[in-house]
């Protein structure tokens, strides 16, 4: 029997910190602290990371679904 793939292994950092706040059950507002503090960085630091993920999945895919426009919306005020 082998291990389950990690789907997450090759992401980069930013997209991981996007999706913890994508996925984390609350408004990206009341998780940001948490995430934040959880990847050892900044509010305003996690929202430059998600304003980048959010960016480059615009452009990847010409634009972003419902879920993930609510974390892009908060990364840009």
């Amino acid at each position: 029997m082998t291990a389950p793939d990690n789907l997450y292994a090759n992401w980069p950092l930013h997209h991981l910190m996007f999706v913890a706040l994508r996925d984390g059950g609350d408004s990206p507002k009341n998780l940001a602290q948490s995430v934040a503090a959880f990847y050892g960085i900044s509010v305003e630091e996690l929202k430059a990371h998600c304003r980048r993920t959010g960016e480059e999945w615009i452009a990847r895919d010409g634009g972003l679904g419902e879920v993930n426009q609510h974390v892009y919306d908060w990364a840009k005020c």
